[in-house]
């Protein structure tokens, strides 16, 4: 291959232009799949971390019905649907809304077992769809 070399006034050689565009085009070609590979990456991470605390969000939510039903004289009854509100998993972090929807399981069931059937839905903020939906099932305590 013939190199040429361009000598300015002063004797000093450099590159040509179309050396500087061949390597820039080259530098392109490699970086663009690590940038787009990076980007990518961020995106999931970014997902998974909003999927992580709002399942910690609706388990934080069964855990506590769960501990309201066994205080000493809950009413099981008063167990009901909530309407979606504002969830706070840091203070004043208001990213994320849940909803609670409850259902009585088994409603034919002629002994009355009390079974209901608790949805958690955890919307981010303004959103129609949930991130996360959690399904539990509960009886009153002592059965």
């Amino acid at each position: 291959m013939v190199r040429s070399k361009v000598t300015t006034s002063s004797g000093v050689s450099g590159l040509t232009l179309v050396e500087i565009l061949v390597a820039l085009t080259l530098l392109a070609v490699v970086l663009l799949p690590v940038v787009i590979g990076l980007s990518q990456a961020l995106i999931t991470t970014s997902d998974s971390t909003i999927t992580t605390t709002a399942t910690s969000i609706a388990r934080d939510r069964v855990e506590q019905l769960k501990a309201d039903i066994r205080r000493p004289g809950y009413d099981f009854n008063s167990l009901l649907s909530q309407p979606r509100e504002p969830a706070d998993y840091r203070p004043g972090d208001s990213f994320f809304e849940v909803e609670q929807t409850v259902e009585i399981a088994r409603p034919d069931d002629a002994a009355h077992s009390g079974l209901k059937k608790v949805d958690i839905f955890v919307y981010r903020a303004g959103s129609s769809k949930p991130v996360v939906v959690l399904t539990t099932y509960l009886i009153p305590y002592g059965i």
